[in-house]
């Protein structure tokens, strides 16, 4: 009498999960991943392997001018709509010779262009002469420049962006000029400044038409903020004040009504207040952030990294009432091995909003490509809600970074607005994020390991015989699936790895925006879901990994379908 064949479905959900036992997992979350680099929460289901990224304006993309040089990492990277020249990215990094780093715009096919930061104000830090230089320093005291951190805003008198740094004064650009605000200043269009404003900050924003500055040193526990929709008026008659937090401030982010102050073990709101400008009231004195560049608004939420995972802050319709509650359980013991491993000091994150995704890349100069690592969490619908979902990075290591919508214009003149995510590395480089099959020439790198399955019953050896991978290719693929039997028992003798081959997806005569003379094109292909594989072996549980390693398109792993018969019970 034949075998009877009996089946199993697994649909690809769920996330990273470090933190539940195998048998936890078989029965009640299949679908998770025990193992997950270098995917994301897929749009059309499952896992997606990420997209690479390239140099942008390659072969300029070293931030450096035509006849200057730079050294070190870059310091920043900010998509700026400039007023005249559309959209640039200004970035930052150091003077090879001084104390001393500088600003360049990207240009087009070209080297960056360094600004000279000629100033046409007066006062303190300025020359009575306009045009004068301002130079801005990379170490102060025990202060040494690693991150240049910005806000862009339009107050109603065009696009401004504000950078700080905490070891210089705030420096406010329009396009045209750059312009210091200083403590020792009056406050308005000839003196920048006034006795409200920080002289050092490292944490910027603007909140309700205010810009708000923090991180100072010297005055760790102050939140400064100018006057409305004026960022160079910081005197108190002009409406500018100070919020005295009692802890030195991490972080700080507007969200909504509030804006949200952090500390390393408490939590305060500012809320706007008719006769007193802001009043501060407590949201939680248990707990802080622990990475200041973690905090990030996403999803209609703003998170942060705490002590005991990623938390979101969430106003409820209680007036005052705060929800906190850690979003990242699934990873924890990921995460509890961070702080040891890697100075979070380094952490930076960037939202891709098409995606509902954010990525925090970890690491520092010191740390090879290869290994620099990065958590990527993103947002997914399931039963009419929005859960989270986390994988690891690995092989893209982030000084800084930046995303946002631009307007691109065709050759038929339509304008077309798209997502940019940029970041630059240790290495002077500016890259684009989302392009491409490799890591800048490097083969990508992508693991998915699924749970040990035991399909019922822990008792009963199994004897499998096919796997059905539901996989949606974007191109040409060659992927390696391998089995592991028993809890990877070293008794139990595996099977040597499956190849497995997608001829990717097909290109359909009449699809919107086909080129049909493009070199690229796959005519031959797809879009056949499924991925069929004989296997051998048996055992009382078996592991699925899918690992590819080469300069393929995307896919997505979707769900898989077991083949098997019951061999007895122990």
């Amino acid at each position: 009498m034949p075998d009877q064949i009996q089946s199993y479905k697994v649909i690809c959900s769920g996330g990273l999960n470090s933190n539940e036992n195998h048998l936890d997992l078989s029965d009640n979350n299949p679908g998770a991943a025990t193992r997950l680099v270098n995917y994301e929460v897929s749009l059309f289901g499952g896992y997606r392997r990420i997209e690479g990224f390239a140099e942008y304006n390659s072969p300029y993309a070293e931030v450096k001018g035509a006849t200057t040089t730079a050294t070190g990492p870059v310091l920043c990277t900010a998509l700026y709509e400039h007023p005249t020249l559309g959209n640039i990215i200004i970035a930052a990094r150091k003077d090879p010779t001084t104390n001393t780093y500088s600003f360049y715009r990207s240009v087009v096919n070209n080297h960056w262009v360094k600004y000279s930061l000629t100033t046409t104000r007066v006062g303190a830090g300025h020359n009575a002469s306009s045009g004068t230089p301002l130079t801005r320093l990379t170490t102060d005291g025990t202060t040494t420049v690693n991150k240049v951190r910005f806000t862009k805003f339009n107050f109603g008198d065009g696009n401004r962006i504000v950078f700080v740094d905490g070891a210089n004064p705030a420096i406010v650009f329009d396009g045209t000029s750059w312009e210091v605000i200083l403590k020792a200043n009056s406050g308005g269009t000839s003196s920048p400044g006034g006795p409200n404003c920080l002289d050092k900050p490292a944490l910027v924003d603007n909140f309700e038409n205010h810009l708000f500055l923090s991180g100072d040193t010297s005055n760790s526990a102050v939140v400064a903020y100018s006057a409305p929709s004026d960022p160079f008026r910081f005197d108190t008659a002009s409406g500018a004040g100070q919020l005295v937090v009692g802890f030195d401030v991490v972080q700080f982010k507007p969200f909504r009504t509030n804006l949200f102050i952090f500390g390393d073990n408490a939590i305060k709101k500012a809320t706007p207040d008719v006769t007193a400008g802001f009043v501060i009231d407590n949201v939680t004195a248990n707990v802080g952030c622990v990475a200041r560049d973690s905090v990030v608004e996403i999803g209609g939420d703003l998170i942060f990294l705490s002590p005991d995972g990623f938390r979101p802050v969430a106003g409820t319709s209680r007036i005052g009432d705060v929800e906190i509650e850690t979003i990242s359980k699934n990873i924890q013991q990921v995460l509890g091995d961070l702080s040891v491993t890697f100075d979070l000091t380094t952490l930076n994150a960037v939202v891709i909003r098409s995606k509902s995704q954010v990525r925090f890349f970890i690491g520092d100069d010191t740390t090879t490509v290869p290994s620099s690592f990065g958590i990527i969490g993103g947002l997914r619908s399931a039963d009419q809600k929005l859960g989270w979902e986390f994988g690891t990075l690995l092989g893209i290591r982030a000084s800084c970074c930046d995303s946002s919508y631009i307007k691109t214009t065709t050759s038929s003149n339509l304008n077309i607005t798209q997502e940019l995510v940029v970041h630059g590395d240790y290495d002077g480089k500016v890259y684009q994020q989302e392009v491409g099959k490799t890591f800048n020439g490097v083969d990508i790198l992508s693991v998915y390991s699924t749970p040990y399955f035991d399909l019922g019953d822990t008792e009963t050896r199994k004897i499998f015989r096919k796997v059905n991978a539901f996989v949606r290719a974007e191109g040409p693929l060659t992927m390696q699936m391998g089995l592991t039997y028993d809890w990877d028992d070293p008794r139990v003798t595996n099977p040597a790895a499956y190849s497995q081959d997608s001829a990717g997806a097909p290109v359909k005569y009449g699809a919107l925006g086909v080129d049909y003379g493009a070199t690229n094109v796959i005519y031959g292909g797809t879009d056949k879901p499924i991925i069929t594989t004989s296997i051998q072996g048996s055992g009382y549980a078996i592991q699925l990994t899918f690992v590819t390693l080469g300069a393929f398109d995307p896919y997505s792993v979707q769900g898989m379908v077991f083949e098997f018969s019951v061999a007895g019970r122990r």
